[in-house]
């Protein structure tokens, strides 16, 4: 008998425990969100400093090596680089007001006045950044378009250029825009997927290269994440 009496008293009652799982529910409800707010908050400063990292290796690598990330490609000798033919100007064409590396975002466009940009749709800007260039047998060529063999970006797939890339923390690609005139501001409009009312315009002053990523919402959101330096 005695021992029936601590057994009872020892143990959760039915209501105690509905009481118990009641007030965790109530601190799960408040507390998660927070949790959720805190989180997006630290991956959204992870992606500004990511996409100034970004446009920053873009304009080292033109002080380095003269061009942009992505305007050259390998030739027909080791280690030879040529122009890409979309990059050749001609007499009717003898201007590219910007170079837009929209690897894995084909959906974006710039709206200009005038010479439209140069789109770069291929992951050539990160090949550029690549220490090592294609595989010859079981190793891996020096990068010809990287001949010094400089760090600049932790990329994705570095050891395979042709997956390279520098994805945001969503997963998605950064969006690289290159070679603005510093001394003249830059309109873009971002555009749907297929087409459609564009969803907002952004001014870009006093810099020769920046980034964005679409943030967390993606391509469905306006609330892009911007490389250091550019104002909205």
């Amino acid at each position: 008998m005695l021992h029936s009496r601590i057994s009872s008293r020892a143990a959760f009652t039915v209501l105690e425990l509905v009481m118990v799982i009641g007030v965790l529910s109530i601190l799960l409800a408040v507390v998660l969100p927070t949790i959720k707010t805190v989180r997006t908050s630290a991956l959204k400063t992870r992606a500004k400093a990511e996409a100034t990292a970004l446009a920053q290796a873009a304009i080292r690598y033109k002080n380095e090596y003269g061009f942009w990330p992505g305007q050259l490609e390998a030739g027909n000798t080791e280690d030879a680089v040529k122009l890409r033919d979309r990059f050749v100007t001609t007499a009717s064409a003898p201007w590219i007001p910007a170079i837009i590396s929209r690897y894995g975002n084909t959906g974006f466009s710039v709206t200009t006045s005038g010479t439209d940009p140069v789109y770069i749709d291929e992951n050539w800007s990160y090949r550029a950044f690549c220490r090592v260039g294609e595989k010859s047998g079981e190793t891996f060529k020096s990068n010809p378009l990287n001949p010094k063999g400089l760090h600049f970006l932790d990329l994705t797939n570095e050891g395979d250029p042709d997956r390279a890339g520098y994805p945001d923390p969503w997963g998605n690609e950064y969006i690289l825009i290159m070679g603005l005139n510093p001394k003249s501001s830059f309109t873009y409009t971002v555009t749907a997927e297929s087409g459609g009312t564009p969803s907002h315009s952004v001014t870009v002053d006093n810099t020769i290269a920046f980034a964005f990523s679409y943030g967390p919402e993606g391509r469905s959101g306006t609330n892009h994440i911007y490389s250091a330096g550019v104002e909205r």
